[in-house]
């Protein structure tokens, strides 16, 4: 079971007129702490804050999160108000986790050595019982704190007994939930936390819906696990299908102008993979596209025929030379011709293609306005008689005449308009699509047919200089073939095994979505169980019965509930705090808090038991209902801890704790006083 307690503050401070400090001793149960307006209150709550590394719960400062008193000037005479510079100043606190253990941590305010992201940890109760314990250094607000074996919150989750869980983040990132996090349902602290229900909620982590994700830890509902489980998957279901289309396109970089295509390869993840026709590499010949593996085929076989025929000499084949001479030029011409064709054909296909991007990019805008007239239509807006005065199909400026000319036609609706705009950009998209594939087909084809020219024309080059060379040398075009014939087996078996790591990649990829869809699928499809169920419910009466005793005002408890989607109060669908007092908005809080607290003393949670209120009785709560708050704490403190810290009326604050269980500390003058050490 999770669990921590306060059990000792301790504050100091050197200044010019000696060491200032306070030893407050906490205890179980209702620890009222009092203290008059501006004597140090606050320095003693804030301080519990700083000394657990959560100051970026009110700040993002450190030293920010603690009071004047204890980083600039304190006053050192009650009478006369006199200040005095604070040279240097530490705060330490001893605290009680699970199983018992307990700890010292000393953090340093200001310090010529030390750094206020130092922790101390001293494994034993230093304060209240000074001895020789083990000690260590940890670290707080750097990267890794929270996750790293020397960081002090990670630290701290161990000796609370919670492990934080890590969830995924708008931009698609896993992050953890940081302690920063939770802490506003278990302290609120005066200048910011009682504006609202975890009004303290830092949100540097980036985590979608960070506020319901905190109190699904708390309460460790199912539902939280099951969601944080379901968004992992489909997080790395993600990185799955982005590394499929980043190995694709890397892949197509590659063979871009090669004159080679890939065949029935899917560009995005598939788990029916590998598919019944098996993708391929080809390369394109005049109107068809011939596979890689039966154009190697071709090729390895016409190189054995070049290795085994002999190599003639000129005079013996000076005939043939010069028709083989003529063959190759008219296949020159031949492909110059038809890569003539082909390259006006990629031209129109471009022009196509950027005729579409644009007509999609007018459509956009043409769907983005009449949404915008449906929103000022529902809204009530009657100034909306036309769009634009242009046409929505050529977009040019219609006459005066036709635009103010009354037609018998019925015309589409704003609603029906936006389906319709909707149906005309899915058709551009395919079209876009379509467009761009053929298009990267001829590009492909051109480039194969450029490379052949380049080869015919090497081989013109060698034909030529065999007629030129004396009749009894060697072919020389025989030779360049057999170079020519080798160095293209060569790249298309390069480009072919790199082919075949591609489909061995998307092999594993594909393997792993499977996984992940159906680890996707097993998920329960009931959001919340039974047991989450239970503790909304315990939680909800726990609520609606506080506010009773609360003397809530603001209107009759019977249609509040705590909302099953980010269990927080509502009062039909609506933000409960957002249409009641602002002393009714204070009860709330009080009651909602005090809810999750008794909820985890019946039913397993991560609570941890405690609970601290820096000035409950904000905007002049009743009385009647303060005290109705103490007596309903003074119940729920047993096995507990709940701290109050009040400027309350003492007098008065002592006839409220009469006859309730609780330990009052009254401080007199101010919190900091000369110590001698």
């Amino acid at each position: 079971m999770s669990r921590i307690r306060f059990r000792h503050l301790q504050l100091r401070a050197e200044t010019g007129r000696g060491r200032f400090g306070a030893d407050i001793a906490l205890h179980d149960g209702l620890m009222v702490l009092w203290a008059d307006n501006s004597r140090g209150k606050s320095t003693a709550v804030q301080s519990l804050l700083f000394a657990l590394g959560l100051e970026r719960m009110i700040t993002a400062r450190p030293a920010n999160a603690v009071t004047s008193a204890m980083r600039d000037r304190l006053i050192y005479d009650a009478t006369s108000k006199q200040e005095t510079p604070v040279l240097s100043s530490w705060v330490a606190v001893e605290i009680e986790g699970k199983d018992g253990r307990i700890a010292t941590v000393t953090r340093w305010i200001k310090h010529e050595e030390y750094n206020s992201s130092l922790m101390r940890v001293v494994e034993g109760p230093a304060i209240s019982s000074p001895g020789n314990y083990n000690g260590y250094d940890l670290y707080v607000g750097r990267a890794g704190a929270a996750g790293n074996p020397r960081g002090f919150h990670h630290w701290l989750a161990q000796f609370i007994g919670w492990e934080l869980p890590i969830l995924p983040g708008a931009d698609g990132r896993m992050s953890r939930l940081y302690m920063e996090q939770i802490f506003p349902l278990l302290f609120v602290e005066q200048r910011r936390g009682w504006g609202g229900i975890q009004a303290q909620m830092p949100y540097f982590s980036g985590i979608t819906d960070v506020r319901r994700r905190s109190i699904e830890f708390l309460l460790d509902l199912e539902v939280g696990k099951i969601e944080a489980e379901r968004l992992r998957l489909r997080a790395q279901e993600k990185e799955l299908q982005d590394e499929w289309r980043s190995t694709v396109r890397s892949f197509k970089e590659i063979i871009r102008g090669s004159g080679l295509i890939t065949v029935r390869l899917p560009e995005t993840l598939t788990v029916a993979w590998p598919p019944d026709q098996a993708p391929f590499l080809a390369e394109g010949r005049e109107a068809e596209w011939i596979p890689i593996s039966d154009l190697l085929l071709q090729l390895e076989a016409e190189h054995r025929e070049l290795e085994n025929a002999p190599v003639p000499r000129v005079a013996d084949i000076e005939i043939e030379t010069e028709e083989r001479l003529t063959t190759a030029l008219r296949e020159i011409d031949n492909i110059r011709e038809a890569g003539g064709y082909l390259r006006d054909d990629i031209l129109r296909d471009r022009n196509e293609y950027h005729a579409l991007q644009k007509r999609l990019d007018a459509l956009r805008e043409d769907l983005r306005q009449h949404q915008d007239i449906v929103t000022l239509q529902r809204l009530g807006s009657t100034d909306i008689d036309r769009l634009h005065g242009d046409c929505p199909v050529c977009h040019q400026e219609l006459p005066a005449s036709l635009i103010g000319a009354p037609s018998p036609i019925r015309t589409l609706s704003p609603e029906d308009t936006v389906s319709y705009i909707k149906q005309q950009i899915e058709l551009f998209e395919v079209m876009a699509r379509d467009t761009e594939r053929t298009l990267t087909a001829k590009e492909e084809r051109w480039a194969a047919m450029r490379s052949k020219a380049s080869e015919l024309n090497s081989l013109v080059r060698a034909l030529r200089a065999t007629l030129n060379t004396p009749s009894g040398t060697p072919s020389i075009e025989l030779i360049t073939r057999q170079v020519q014939v080798r160095e293209r087996i060569d790249r298309l078996r390069s480009l072919n095994e790199r082919f075949l790591e591609l489909l061995g990649t998307l092999d594993r990829v594909a393997a792993n979505g499977r996984l992940l869809r159906a680890a996707l699928q097993d998920l329960p499809t009931d959001r919340l169980s039974a047991v989450d169920r239970e503790k909304l419910n315990r939680l909800e009466t726990s609520f609606v019965q506080q506010l009773h005793a609360y003397d809530f005002g603001s209107f009759s408890d019977e249609r509040l509930r705590i909302s099953d989607i980010d269990y927080l109060p509502r009062r039909d669908d609506f933000d409960l705090q957002a249409d009641i007092s602002a002393s009714d908005s204070i009860r709330v809080i009080w009651a909602y808090l005090l809810g999750l607290l008794e909820v985890s003393k019946t039913m397993e949670s991560n609570h941890v038991g405690l609970l601290v209120l820096d000035e409950p009785r904000q905007q002049s709560a009743k009385q009647v209902s303060f005290r109705a708050l103490l007596e309903r704490a003074s119940t729920d403190a047993k096995d507990c801890q709940i701290i109050f810290a009040t400027s309350e009326d003492l007098a008065t604050l002592r006839r409220m704790l009469a006859g309730l269980p609780h330990h009052l500390y009254a401080v007199k003058d101010y919190v900091l006083k000369p110590v001698a050490e």
